[in-house]
């Protein structure tokens, strides 16, 4: 089942609507990401997150309060919508903010629940979750587009293929080892011992 998560940074543009949301897959607002995607006139399902940045009589009949302090609004909202059933999710309103929110978005990768596909929509790109328990990474990739191999944590044996450079059954840990590689017009297939985050560039 799928699901979009819209949270609270600077309006997607067009384009990145028209590439995450799809028409019957349903819209939860992360706390005042709710407002945003409403001011774009999109229902919104349900509101999820500590409710900090958001006016709650306007939305109290579809608020689920999430109170874990430990945890970003963006990952208990990931935890919550894989418990009624949602397990591949696209999220937007991610643009925006200081480095640190930029880095807080990257690091609820780390925190997405077993199996989940996710999808992170930025303005310049997409940036996918591939692990051992949610079938690793299967794009097409153009002639030339970049794309890049993040280890969230280290790896005994990771493989690229379909890139302009080839890994097989390599360590990999946290560096810029797999920045900046190429598609070469084919499907580029991504498999790990441990969770990945992979950004593929909008632009050639």
């Amino acid at each position: 089942m799928k699901g979009i998560l819209w949270c609270n940074g600077v309006l997607p543009s067009d384009s990145v609507i028209d590439r995450a949301l799809r028409d019957g897959v349903p819209i939860f607002g992360v706390d005042g990401g709710a407002d945003k995607a409403k001011s774009m006139g999109f229902e919104v399902s349900q509101v999820l997150g500590d409710m900090d940045s958001i006016d709650e009589s306007s939305w109290s009949e579809k608020m689920k309060t999430l109170p874990n302090q430990e945890m970003s609004d963006l990952s208990k909202s990931l935890e919550y919508i894989n418990s009624v059933g949602i397990t591949e999710v696209d999220v937007v309103g991610v643009d925006g903010g200081d480095y640190g929110h930029v880095f807080g978005v990257m690091a609820s990768m780390t925190e997405a629940p077993f199996g989940m596909r996710l999808r992170m929509h930025f303005e310049s790109g997409v940036l996918h979750l591939s692990s051992p328990t949610n079938g690793g990474f299967s794009e097409h990739v153009l002639l030339g587009q970049k794309f890049s191999v993040f280890a969230l944590s280290p790896s005994k044996r990771t493989t690229v293929i379909g890139g302009r450079w080839r890994l097989e059954n390599e360590a990999l840990s946290f560096s810029t080892r797999g920045l900046s590689n190429e598609g070469l017009g084919d499907l580029v297939k991504v498999s790990s011992d441990a969770p990945l985050a992979i950004f593929v560039s909008e632009s050639i």
